[in-house]
């Protein structure tokens, strides 16, 4: 399966013509991206009953979450 980005017929075009081999791609694969599974993690340690009231606030909030996290989770 391709990333839908790479269906367009002018690009499969395009990579054969140029012989860009097309890779394997799980669908509904997960997000390789690290950092969206930080800030997952981050949003499960939400205090739930607590709501910033500024930006301040929030910022406090979120480095006092990320200072709790385990390092082995960051690695």
């Amino acid at each position: 399966m391709t990333a839908p980005v790479h269906k367009a017929r002018s690009i499969k075009t395009w990579m054969t013509e140029f012989g860009v081999e097309e890779l394997p791609w799980p669908t509904q694969s997960p997000d390789l991206n690290p950092l969206e599974h930080l800030w997952d993690e981050l949003e499960r340690r939400r205090a739930r009953n607590s709501v910033p009231q500024n930006l301040n606030d929030l910022r406090a909030a979120l480095q006092e979450k990320w200072d709790a996290m385990p390092q082995q989770t960051i690695s």
